[in-house]
């Protein structure tokens, strides 16, 4: 049975740093991290015990001894992550160098949590299998679950849409069907930490914020390299901004709109195949949205002045693109002279989104600086006490 490491705060410094910049030699890695050399020296040769790097010499064709660069062993470890929709489930597993190595999209009856725990297990059992993977490096399964927490962390407070996954029950589930590390996250915290660690291919975006077009609007941020939570796990949800007895830029609006319309469409996968006729009233929803959306935008650049404003979650990803360029056609002024607002992208991230956002959170757990604090830890700079 092959042990998940624990890893200290400097240790996960360097990986961060490698996973984010790629393959380095050792004295770069020094100079960016700040630590000393010997350092770096120690710390890279206990990550490549533990088989979490590997090192090779540059090829570069000119004469002399190469330099050697450190790079990650993707392969050592995986994760799978795990979101769903009303009458659909993706789940998708990834490696360490933030590749998919297999993603899935499958029915689902979401109306119990213990039928969404069953059909995860099944499908991230027979994605691992199929893999040829050893199941023993899977560090651990994430849910993104369409809700938020209660005053009390654990309490969770799904969206209406989905009641059997109030409170205790849904968490209950989804551990009780694995054997391994289960983590449980609303989806525009999960979607905004798999965005900030998978989908901006390494460019330093801190603060970063997601706003997650779902079943309601909600959001995530990033704030040096760590999702914020706020005081019962949750934070930075645009949706408060707009009333729900009135029309929001939320995907059940956009569902309602559509049926309203005369085009019924039961979940988000129904989309894509829209007939042309619908494309008026997907037009008029955008337009409307985005409008709606400038507020958020300009709000969340007052409150955290961030890097970036990300849009996604569950629509499309020719939706989202349309969003953000509809947000961005019209000028907006910004929050204070001097500040203005932040710039706006899609998700990079596309259908998979969700699924790969969940599936970083194990990841992000186990191996990166942000989930971890450094006070008074007792794996402070590589040595454990």
């Amino acid at each position: 049975m092959m042990s998940i490491p624990t890893l200290s705060l400097n240790e996960r410094r360097l990986i961060e740093m490698i996973f984010t910049g790629g393959e380095i030699a050792r004295v770069d890695l020094a100079q960016r991290s700040g630590m000393a050399g010997a350092s770096v020296t120690r710390l890279t040769a206990g990550l490549i015990e533990m088989g979490l790097l590997s090192e090779e010499p540059e090829r570069t064709g000119a004469q002399g001894q190469p330099r050697r660069l450190l790079r990650l062993r993707a392969d050592r470890f995986i994760a799978a992550g795990v979101t769903f929709s009303l009458s659909r489930m993706e789940v998708a597993v990834v490696n360490l160098a933030g590749s998919v190595l297999a993603s899935s999209s499958l029915s689902v009856d979401a109306a119990t949590a213990s039928g969404v725990a069953t059909g995860a297990q099944a499908a991230v059992q027979s994605m691992v299998a199929d893999l040829s993977i050893d199941q023993s490096r899977l560090v651990g399964i994430g849910f993104s679950v369409p809700g938020n927490f209660g005053t009390v962390s654990h309490l969770l407070k799904a969206h209406p849409f989905f009641p059997a996954f109030e409170d205790t029950g849904a968490l209950e589930a989804f551990r009780g069907s694995f054997d391994i590390p289960c983590y449980v996250e609303n989806d525009g915290a999960a979607a905004a930490l798999g965005e900030y660690v998978f989908g901006r291919g390494g460019e330093a975006d801190d603060p970063l914020l997601f706003i997650h077009i779902g079943h309601g609007v909600g959001g995530g941020v990033i704030i040096d390299g760590r999702l914020y939570r706020g005081a019962h796990g949750n934070a930075c949800l645009p949706g408060v901004l707009y009333p729900y007895d009135l029309p929001r830029p939320s995907g059940q609006d956009l569902l309602a709109c559509l049926s309203r319309a005369g085009f019924p469409v039961t979940d988000f996968d129904g989309i894509p195949g829209l007939p042309d006729d619908a494309r008026p009233d997907l037009d008029a929803w955008v337009k409307r949205a985005a409008a709606q959306l400038r507020q958020a935008v300009r709000v969340a650049t007052g409150f955290f002045d961030p890097a970036l404003i990300v849009i996604g979650g569950r629509l499309p990803l020719d939706l989202n693109e349309r969003l953000a360029a509809a947000i961005l056609a019209e000028p907006m002024e910004g929050p204070s002279r001097g500040l203005p607002v932040a710039p706006v992208v899609a998700s990079r991230l596309g259908v998979q989104a969700g699924a790969i956002g969940a599936a970083c959170i194990p990841l992000f757990a186990t191996f990166f600086s942000g989930a971890v604090s450094d006070g008074g830890s007792t794996h402070i700079n590589g040595r454990r006490r």
